[in-house]
């Protein structure tokens, strides 16, 4: 399966970090690669980085990598020995130019489900997919330029 999660609002890492847990739970291997996120927040890790290290959850980023595309490539080459990757921001490094549409073609045939995520979706991935979830916010405390750690990192 090839999951979706886009839109303009808060949530789509939270959905696919929520998918990453529930087939966790289930014995399932996992892998979450940040295509466009370090480990690192103003100073500090982030709590997603933090909880899925203490889960023993397989992790890249792109800080480890040097490109979204190196990324992307490596977790091409061990996508095999997972049940579920998780390619967060994804769709963003599409929109940005890093990455070409086409390589949601080969996402779509490997064998573990995967789950992209990113604000940014394009007819590729529309096609492609099996799932699309769009996030769109009604109300979101950033407009008053207020982040909440613990809720955003």
């Amino acid at each position: 399966m090839l999951l979706v999660y886009t839109g303009g609002g808060k949530g789509k890492t939270t959905a696919a970090l929520g998918t990453l847990l529930r087939a966790w739970g289930h014995g399932m291997r996992v892998l979450a690669a940040f295509v466009m996120k370090t480990p690192y927040y103003m100073g500090e890790e982030v709590g997603e980085y933090k909880a899925l290290r203490r889960l023993g959850v397989d992790v890249a980023y792109l800080s480890d990598f040097g490109s979204p595309l190196a990324l992307v490539e490596s977790v091409l080459e061990v996508a095999d020995s997972y049940d579920l990757v998780i390619l967060d921001e994804f769709n963003y490094a599409v929109r940005q130019g890093f990455i070409e549409p086409s390589y949601v073609k080969k996402l779509a045939t490997l064998k573990p489900h995967v789950v992209i995520t990113g604000n940014y979706l394009w007819p590729e991935a529309e096609e492609a997919a099996d799932l699309i979830s769009t996030i769109q916010p009604t109300k979101h405390y950033y407009n008053r330029r207020v982040a909440v750690k613990g809720l955003d990192w």
